[in-house]
């Protein structure tokens, strides 16, 4: 016996379970957990939150996702009980209203919810920030950022073929979640830098296009030579010529220990990379030999004219854009970069960006 929410659906003994979750179309193309009844139950026990509480509606269908809902979808993911109040806030951030959760899921470009976490909780469930922090391994890293695209997919209809029509995708559309190394961070934690007191448990999203674009720099031994390989990573993110959108750039320790070293703020390594990657707007209109830069189309939309063309244009649209964690191990010096979206903003409102976060209820 299954249980779908509202619905309880009976599967006979000689059916394959797990194929017949397959023709049901409720799985990312991996077998999931089949969420029986005693097991949804099991895990909504691991929160206070009534099961017909609704934590938002989903787009396209717009569907109420239940706590009940998500429990279930976490089920499947193979999550354990004690992640659901970290699913559910995450779920709530996405659907909160200020994420951009609709162009996310009906986009070409493969955007997904990149899911950072951040305080006590991190060790009460054993989340991965160390070594391999981004990759597989990790039970906890792995399920709850598959429970959260679970989901989109079956509460809110995001589909491949359907609503979500991705050129080609990538595997950040399964999972991209992890906890920040806050030790190992020369700096405040991300969601502490948001506002957050430092005992808060909290989840924060970030859309992105894929990666990561991987920076390997062994040899830099100031801060201001690392940034420089950084600022070249981000150069030749997404279109070749045109701007970067808000994006996520994941330190590793030792590369951290670089900026702790020479005491670089994030607003140091953010404005650097401004600076660096910036040059004149002629060089970055599209050619016959580099079509993707700006078009005349552009120009004449957020009127730029041939007075205006060698002012310089930097990468990246606004400091504000480049969001910093620390992740990772020891084991080398490297740095992943993440590109976000790229989207028209309000000049004048060009310093609002910031991830979406959540406070975690208590476990």
């Amino acid at each position: 016996m299954i249980n779908f929410g509202s619905r309880t659906i009976d599967v006979t003994d000689h059916d394959d379970i797990y194929e017949f979750l397959f023709d049901q179309r409720v799985t990312d193309g991996l077998p999931v957990v089949p969420p029986t009844r005693q097991r949804v139950e099991r895990m909504l026990a691991a929160t206070v939150r009534s099961p017909e509480q609704v934590i938002g509606k989903i787009p396209p269908n717009y569907a109420p996702a239940t706590v009940e809902k998500i429990a279930i979808n976490a089920v499947m993911a193979g999550a354990s009980p004690m992640f659901l109040p970290l699913i559910i806030a995450a779920v709530g951030a996405a659907a909160g209203g200020q994420f951009p959760l609709h162009g996310t899921i009906a986009s070409t470009d493969g955007i997904s919810p990149m899911v950072i976490v951040n305080g006590p909780v991190r060790e009460q469930i054993g989340m991965n920030w160390g070594l391999n922090a981004l990759g597989q391994g990790n039970r906890a890293n792995m399920t709850i950022g598959r429970a959260l695209r679970l989901v989109l997919r079956n509460i809110g209809g995001a589909r491949e073929g359907e609503i979500d029509q991705t050129v080609q995708g990538g595997a950040h559309k399964f999972t991209l979640t992890f906890a920040e190394h806050e030790d190992a961070s020369p700096w405040q934690p991300l969601h502490v830098e948001h506002g957050y007191q430092p005992d808060e448990s909290v989840v924060t999203l970030l859309p992105v296009i894929g990666g990561p674009r991987v920076c390997v720099d062994e040899y830099s031994r100031t801060a201001r030579a690392l940034v420089g390989s950084l600022a070249m990573g981000f150069d030749c993110i997404f279109s070749p010529n045109g701007q970067i959108g808000p994006s996520m750039l994941v330190i590793s320790p030792e590369h951290a220990g670089v900026f702790r070293q020479d005491g670089w703020s994030k607003a140091n390594v953010r404005e650097s990379i401004v600076e660096l990657t910036a040059r004149p707007i002629r060089d970055r209109l599209a050619t016959d030999r580099v079509g993707g830069g700006i078009t005349q189309a552009t120009l004449e939309r957020e009127g730029i004219t041939e007075a205006d063309l060698d002012r310089p244009m930097s990468k990246v649209a606004h400091p504000s854009h480049i969001q910093i964690a620390v992740a990772g191990s020891t084991a080398g010096k490297r740095t992943g970069i993440y590109p976000g979206i790229v989207r028209r903003m309000d000049p004048e409102h060009m310093d609002d960006f910031t991830p979406v976060s959540a406070r975690i209820d208590p476990l």
